[in-house]
């Protein structure tokens, strides 16, 4: 079975911020560098953050410069002016990518020999306790802050650099639905089916357990439920707060499971074609469940039929995941969704690149069919 990871403080619902002014003192941390993006500020969502600190009187150094995919260059920016902040703790605000940036830099500040950060590629075993990081998520579905690994790309080679290591995870996360309700549609969509998607993969995961499973199918059913609703009712804040706890869920139970090639076909073209990793996995769900249909997880197709809705009775297992399949390529088209890598400028000529990096990525680990890169190939091709 493997092993449970989860050593962070929640904090969770609506208004839950407010608790981090004394997380913080409990914890003796005396001065914040903050990782957010621009576009948080303007959107005044980062400042009712830094509001905290302000009227709490803890000092804070603000980094803002990390672009909507995490990458290298925003790593080594983030990392240098952490240096010179004197800070003793990071405080991530946003979604996957200032979070991911959070935790690079944190373990580079006591890990300095990997100041380039592409050498941090793998899992690494014998780090130094990364510097402290809360992490306040300000969308739902990275679930950055409850994995045991970080993701930003590489602009070099075109690839995304994943670093896992337990000692990771934030110290304290605070998942506040008041932070959510401004979030741009493309964001909420693309946040909501990241967190489908881990939910989905870690479902059918050839290393699912009890555990893992239990949080997945809660998770399937909450964003089932409530991601049409955050998308058409943007200041629902029950359906934020719902979508908060799915997501959360959802990470948990990937990081006791892993994922499969869903991400990994994700991860190799957000790196190369930079398409927002959310709406990459969107695009190639379907064609990976019926690629795993033809596996010992096949059983698991029928609990994410019936979320969407689908009736199974007098249906044969094979039947049961075909009509899963469909439900999923509805959910997704429902949200019009594009459905064509050529969309955003993939050709017939980058598969065999894009096959082979995520044949190699960490996610295929845990695909439940054995799987290669003809394989991916084949898949990629049929969703030109």
């Amino acid at each position: 079975m493997s092993k449970i990871i989860f050593n962070s403080t929640l904090h969770l619902g609506v208004g839950s911020t407010h608790e981090l002014a004394r997380e913080i003192k409990n914890r003796h941390y005396e001065k914040a560098f903050v990782i957010t993006d621009n576009g948080l500020i303007r959107a005044g969502v980062a400042q009712k953050v830094l509001n905290i600190l302000v009227q709490a009187k803890i000092p804070s150094v603000l980094f803002t410069d990390v672009t909507p995919e995490a990458t290298v260059r925003d790593v080594k920016n983030a990392y240098n002016e952490l240096k010179r902040s004197a800070a003793d703790f990071i405080l991530a605000i946003g979604g996957g990518s200032p979070i991911d940036t959070a935790k690079a830099i944190s373990v580079i500040a006591n890990n300095p020999k990997y100041e380039d950060v592409v050498s941090l590629q793998g899992e690494k075993n014998n780090l130094n306790e990364p510097m402290p990081v809360i992490a306040v998520p300000t969308t739902a579905g990275s679930a950055a802050e409850v994995s045991k690994s970080f993701v930003v790309n590489d602009a070099v080679t075109e690839k995304n650099i994943i670093c896992k290591n337990d000692k990771m995870l934030p110290v304290a996360v605070f998942i506040d639905a008041d932070l959510m309700t401004t979030m741009p549609d493309i964001v909420t969509l693309g946040s909501g089916f990241d967190a489908f998607t881990h939910a989905v993969e870690s479902l059918i995961s050839k290393n699912a357990n009890l555990f893992s499973k239990t949080l997945s199918k809660e998770a399937i059913r909450i964003v089932a439920q409530n991601l049409p609703l955050s998308y058409d009712e943007p200041e629902n804040i029950i359906a934020r707060e719902n979508m908060g706890y799915a997501e959360y869920i959802a990470g948990l139970a990937y990081s006791n499971s892993g994922l499969g090639i869903c991400h990994s076909m994700a991860h190799a073209i957000s790196g190369k074609f930079g398409v927002p990793h959310g709406i990459a996995l969107a695009m190639c769900l379907p064609a990976a469940l019926k690629f795993n249909m033809y596996s010992e997880s096949a059983a698991e197709y029928k609990f994410i039929a019936e979320a969407l809705g689908v009736n199974t009775n007098g249906l044969s297992e094979q039947e049961v995941c075909r009509a899963a399949i469909r439900a999923v390529e509805k959910f997704r088209n429902d949200f019009n969704v594009p459905k064509h890598l050529s969309d955003y400028g993939v050709h017939e000529e980058d598969l065999d690149i894009l096959a082979l990096h995520a044949y190699e990525d960490p996610c295929t680990a845990g695909n439940p069919r054995e799987v290669t890169v003809a394989d991916i190939y084949m898949i990629l091709k049929k969703l030109l």
